[in-house]
């Protein structure tokens, strides 16, 4: 288990137009290896559900970047600070085929987290 504090910041908008909304963090110097975690979110006293991507987003050819999905959340949180609590990675980062794809992978991933 790995903790830490970060700031929300805007990204491309990718996540949403695939049908996974993320919050993109400022924070990319993380104690932990490249993957995709289960998370914990705290925000304003509340736990949330999640998954954490950390490390270079390979489908779509860019660098390094920390992202979390949040289940069942559509606060506007740009410019707040959030805690994230990891719990155990789901699986190492991978270059998919298209952008579908990794939309499969992720409702997969989704799995661990109900």
């Amino acid at each position: 288990m790995y903790t830490f504090k970060a700031k929300v910041i805007s990204g491309q908008g990718r996540g949403r137009r695939i049908g996974f909304p993320t919050i993109n963090l400022d924070k990319l110097d993380l104690d932990l290896d490249y993957g995709v975690y289960l998370a914990k979110i705290l925000f304003k006293g509340r736990i949330y559900k999640g998954l954490l991507h950390f490390g270079p987003k390979k489908t779509f050819g860019e660098g390094i970047s920390v992202e979390v999905y949040i289940k069942d959340f559509n606060l506007d949180i740009y410019g707040k600070s959030v805690k994230i609590i990891t719990g155990r990675r789901i699986r190492s980062i991978k270059k998919f085929g298209s952008p579908e794809e990794l939309t499969e992978q992720i409702k997969k991933d989704l799995l661990a987290i109900i």
